[in-house]
């Protein structure tokens, strides 16, 4: 199966090809460009893979939370590919993402992972997912704390209420995501077992080679939607007048 995977959630746009076990990738450190670059990088990446759009069998992303402008761009590509050559888009938060990629890191039978990614201005994304293997041996993700976004501080409380009230074996918490460093000295108090990290695409690849159900995560050009977590400041402004 050649797939064709993408990540535009951050100023990080990224491409990755799967063709023949092998992956290429490329990837642009420049939000601003998106817009831009996001086809060229992708036609780059197919002629590094000797490969054309007609030959892909399989489009994917990492979906929000994350940019706003980011996350448009990529899904509207997509969609686009989508339509015209009938194939479908694997989908996945990037949440979501970051609990599977703790799971791999970490080889554990069984993994709670709260994750997180940087909103600014002391806001964070975040859930919390379940993560174990099915009798089939494939990879099941649950998210067992809804996406939310909140200052950090509430997001920390709404967290260790959660882990309280559903008695959860605080030996199997990880926590994961590109705000950990940054909010190390509060996050501590919920685990020691942190991970600073953002999965790409390579990663996204092999989530789809791997998890359970993955219908669940297939779309196409019409049912793919944005997972924001939160509306855009355009939205917030129109809302409040």
């Amino acid at each position: 199966m050649n797939i064709l995977a993408i990540d535009t959630t951050t100023k990080i746009a990224a491409v990755s090809i799967l063709n023949q076990n092998k992956i290429y990738n490329n990837f642009i450190d420049n939000e601003i460009t998106h817009s831009e670059k996001l086809l060229p990088l992708i036609d780059k990446t197919l002629n590094d893979a000797n490969l054309k759009l007609k030959d892909i069998n399989m489009f994917a992303c990492i979906n929000g939370p994350g940019s706003f402008t980011g996350i448009r761009i990529g899904l509207s590509t997509l969609k686009a590919f989508s339509q015209v050559y009938k194939q479908d888009i694997f989908s996945i938060s990037s949440l979501s993402l970051i609990g599977y990629s703790t799971y791999i890191l970490e080889n554990l039978e069984t993994i709670y992972s709260i994750n997180f990614i940087d909103a600014r201005n002391d806001r964070v994304y975040y859930n919390i997912t379940k993560v174990y293997k099915n009798e089939t041996n494939k990879i099941i993700i649950e998210e067992v704390f809804p996406t939310s976004n909140d200052i950090i501080d509430d997001a920390i409380s709404n967290i260790i209420s959660f882990i309280s009230t559903n008695h959860i074996d605080m030996n199997l918490l990880h926590i994961s995501g590109n705000a950990t460093k940054k909010f190390r000295e509060k996050l501590i108090k919920v685990s020691p077992n942190m991970h600073d990290f953002y999965p790409n695409t390579d990663t996204l690849i092999h989530a789809i080679e791997n998890i359970s159900n993955i219908k669940n995560y297939l779309f196409n050009a019409f049912s793919l939607d944005a997972m924001y977590a939160r509306p855009s400041q355009a939205e917030r402004m129109q809302k409040n007048g």
